[in-house]
């Protein structure tokens, strides 16, 4: 199901696909074993965002 949506991505010569791995410092409870406090905390955190955007994400959509 993935490969048929990142592959018409990828064939595309203009095309530039980036991935930033993030780092949070989270407690040890079982949202975080699980993944879903990493994911909320990307989300929950506007400081994060805008950070990210200025910092890293900007470049890409100008």
């Amino acid at each position: 199901m993935v490969h048929n949506i990142i592959a018409p991505m990828l064939a595309r010569p203009d095309l530039t696909l980036a991935r930033f791995d993030v780092h949070h410092a989270l407690p040890h409870t079982a949202n975080a074993l699980i993944g879903r406090a990493a994911h909320i905390a990307v989300l929950d955190s506007e400081l994060f965002i805008e950070k990210f955007m200025l910092v890293a994400g900007l470049k890409y959509f100008s």
